[in-house]
């Protein structure tokens, strides 16, 4: 199995377990990425000596950036499932530590954390009531959390075939496990006690050549499995000659997620 972005959690199990972290790269390299996590940081609340769960950490830069903002009397700790993208992580070094670990059922006692941060974690989760609960669990009382999931389905995409489009989208949208997650966060965690609770929506566009990158794999999936009918090149075709022209748009909105124990 090659890389696809539906297949996070299973990262260790594809042949080439390098196009993740190559895609984590790519896409926090995106502009809007880095308001993403401005707005994760600041739903945080102060971080100075504070002790923080990064969920999902991947290639372990975000982890890095939230070590500065501790300091010297702060920990962070970076957890992910994958151990390609843990040895990367320790590959690039900073003062973090870093284990392996799932989302729905991590190795922490309770009220572990002053601040818990899972960014593009949820959306993969195959069972998302114990990844919720997860999240708390390990939330000191009075804690911050600060998570970030897309919504799928707001995929927009400036494409002259609407049907085959529709049609791809949303193929990709229940691609992933949890496609709506970003919509439902507020009533999930309201639901669990959470208070404080603010929702920041950011809206991410893609070049052609990150966007490509995002549906390869599931539009493969989608001709092998007979739900889409169409060749890929074909329906590439206009998107390419768009991006030539430099008219090429499309464009995915997610939601960060605030709120206190």
């Amino acid at each position: 199995m090659t890389g696809s972005v539906g297949h996070f959690t299973t990262v260790d199990e594809t042949a080439d377990a390098s196009w993740f972290i190559r895609f984590s790269d790519t896409a926090n390299a995106i502009p809007e990425y880095t308001w993403i996590r401005g707005s994760l940081i600041e739903a945080l609340g102060p971080l100075a000596g504070r002790h923080i769960l990064d969920v999902g950490s991947g290639p372990g830069d975000d982890t890095r950036e939230l070590a500065e903002l501790v300091g010297p009397t702060g920990r962070v700790v970076g957890m992910d499932l994958s151990e390609a993208m843990l040895a990367e992580a320790r590959r690039r070094g900073g003062a973090v530590e870093f284990t392996k670990g799932d989302v729905h059922a991590m190795p922490f006692p309770d009220a572990s954390f002053d601040g818990v941060r899972a960014k593009l974690v949820r959306q993969h989760s195959p069972d998302i009531d114990a990844a919720d609960d997860e999240l708390l669990r390990v939330l000191r009382p009075g804690g911050r959390l600060a998570l970030f999931d897309f919504d799928f389905e707001t995929l927009t995409l400036d494409h002259p075939d609407r049907a085959t489009t529709r049609a791809i989208t949303r193929y990709w949208v229940d691609h992933h496990r949890q496609g709506w997650s970003g919509r439902q966060m507020r009533r999930r965690f309201t639901s669990r006690g959470l208070t404080d609770v603010a929702i920041t929506p950011h809206t991410v566009q893609m070049a052609f050549e990150f966007f490509r990158m995002t549906m390869d794999g599931v539009l493969a999936e989608a001709v092998s499995s007979g739900e889409v009918e169409v060749s890929p090149e074909e329906w590439y075709r206009p998107l390419a000659e768009a991006a030539e022209a430099g008219q090429f748009f499309a464009a995915l909105t997610g939601f960060v997620l605030g709120g206190t124990r």
